[in-house]
């Protein structure tokens, strides 16, 4: 539901800001301060926090609120710091990301203005991950799945309730981004503290709280890299032009739907479990639950990667063309859509495997990985972006990826021994013969019998993509069950089963 919500709030921002270099000034001064909200609110810490707050929890039971409150103590002080500095550093930031807007004029200024108003965003939403991560350790995942869920509605709230009314659409959108972030740490306050985290609290001189700290230390510099590939990617974007920001956020939005809707929940709800088992003599549970995760992420990324190299054009055409957002707009980011869905396995392998390292206790590996890679994105992003334009940069992307997962496999298998990979491979061979099918049928269907068409009623169109998507599905599940695909019975049965309120 978070993803979906999030679908109509990427297409209202297209709705009031097109593809432009007034929608690419909002997106980068939105993406800068997620890029360190990513690096020290939701990526270092949830992946040493989750871990320590277990090993309290079992050494002195009932004592792991009082680290917690700690934690978010120290979180908050350090974001202050960081939110002050944002906003005074806004122009360096800026031309950091984007130094190719100055090539129009008002847009660089523009993307300031939006960076400084948008940086305390990180305070709310680094405070909000904390809480998340608590509610995880303690087994209650439903809630902080459902906090993007208000991020969204408030932005799309903002957008509809102020821009009509006179009020500039960067500005509207501002507004709502805030009062998101704010509303997604007050819904989870309430259920933190009556899970037992204890709010306040001096961190200073409490040893897990130390011990956390130098933890995320090396994280921060690992998931720093990734947001370096954001960085590159987004300067040589910014440098080619008007709107190719736009282009590839948009269809990386569509893509995270995947990623967002199931992997990213099941990576959440994994680390606790692989936290638990890597302290287990043989780590026979270790490896069989991470051999699951990556089957059961492929059984859903590989479809959809199909899924999407078929039917970008009227997945975007539907999700984003209106007001400002045309014809060529959508031609354009569906092209980002193809070369950005080839990374999806990549991409969720990475995530999953990255937990098992931390549950492991392990963070140099990744970041040793994570490093390599970004030189592999690097050479070939500046490879790539001359002759296909936005579109390289998402094929470099992907590739980067790949070279990430391949790498930490071989590494994770060489620490830990077997994991599967002959299963892994028969899984993945099963659920590509059934994707196989279902292409077959969605070609049938809309390259022959009813072939799309932009300029049918928007009813129309959208039940023409429902249609099609939900008859591929049922052709890919019916083929992974008829090749007794035993991914088919563990999905369904993770998706059916509720823990305890």
């Amino acid at each position: 539901m978070s993803r979906l919500t999030g679908v109509v709030r990427d297409a209202t921002i297209a709705r009031f800001l097109g593809a432009s270099a007034l929608s690419d000034a909002f997106y980068t001064a939105f993406r800068i301060p997620n890029a360190f909200r990513a690096i020290v609110g939701e990526g270092g810490l949830p992946g040493a926090f989750v871990p320590m707050a277990k090993k309290v929890q079992r050494e002195r039971p009932g004592e792991e609120g009082v680290y917690a409150g700690r934690m978010l103590t120290l979180l908050v002080l350090v974001l202050v710091v960081l939110t002050a500095v944002g906003v005074a550093a806004a122009p360096f930031l800026v031309a950091l990301f984007a130094e190719g807007f100055r090539a129009t004029p008002g847009k660089f200024d523009l993307t300031v203005s939006l960076t400084r108003w948008l940086f305390p965003y990180i305070l709310l939403v680094s405070a909000a991950a904390l809480l998340e991560a608590w509610l995880n350790a303690k087994g209650r995942f439903q809630l902080s799945a459902a906090t993007p869920i208000a991020l969204n509605l408030a932005i799309v709230a903002a957008a509809w309730l102020l821009a009509p009314a006179g009020v500039p659409p960067t500005t509207a959108l501002v507004v709502g981004v805030l009062a998101g972030g704010l509303v997604q740490f007050l819904m989870q306050a309430p259920a933190a503290r009556k899970l037992g985290m204890k709010f306040g609290g001096a961190p200073f001189g409490d040893p897990e709280v130390k011990e956390t700290a130098l933890l995320i230390a090396p994280r921060l510099y690992g998931y720093g890299i990734g947001q370096i590939s954001f960085l590159i990617s987004s300067r040589t974007l910014a440098a080619l032009g008007n709107a190719y920001v736009t282009f590839n956020y948009c269809a990386f939005r569509v893509v995270d739907l995947v990623l967002g809707g199931f992997v990213v929940s099941l990576t959440r709800a994994v680390l606790p479990s692989l936290s638990e088992q890597a302290h287990e003599e043989g780590r026979g549970r270790f490896r069989e639950t991470l051999s699951l995760s990556l089957r059961l992420v492929g059984f859903v990324t590989i479809p959809a990667t199909v899924g999407l190299l078929l039917l970008a054009r009227p997945v975007i055409d539907v999700i984003f063309r209106r007001g400002r957002f045309d014809a060529r707009d959508v031609t354009q980011t569906a092209l980002a859509v193809v070369f950005f869905a080839l990374g999806l396995y990549a991409v969720a392998g990475v995530k999953i495997l990255t937990q098992a390292f931390y549950a492991l206790h392990d963070t140099r590996t990744p970041v040793a990985v994570g490093t390599f890679d970004l030189g592999v994105f690097w050479l070939l992003c500046v490879a790539l972006a001359g002759p296909m334009k936005h579109a390289g940069v998402a094929l470099a992307t992907s590739a980067g990826f790949w070279v990430n997962f391949g790498l930490l496999l071989f590494l994770l298998r060489r620490k830990t021994g077997a994991l599967g990979v002959p299963r892994l491979v028969a899984s993945a061979g099963r659920v590509g013969a059934a994707a196989l099918v279902m292409a077959l049928g969605v070609l049938a269907v809309g390259e022959r019998l009813l072939p799309y068409d932009a300029a049918w009623p928007f009813a129309v169109r959208v039940v023409w993509v429902l249609g099609v998507t939900g008859l591929g599905a049922g052709l890919f599940v019916a083929a992974a069950a008829a090749l007794k695909a035993p991914e088919v019975a563990e999905t369904f049965g993770a998706l059916r089963r509720r823990r305890p309120a």
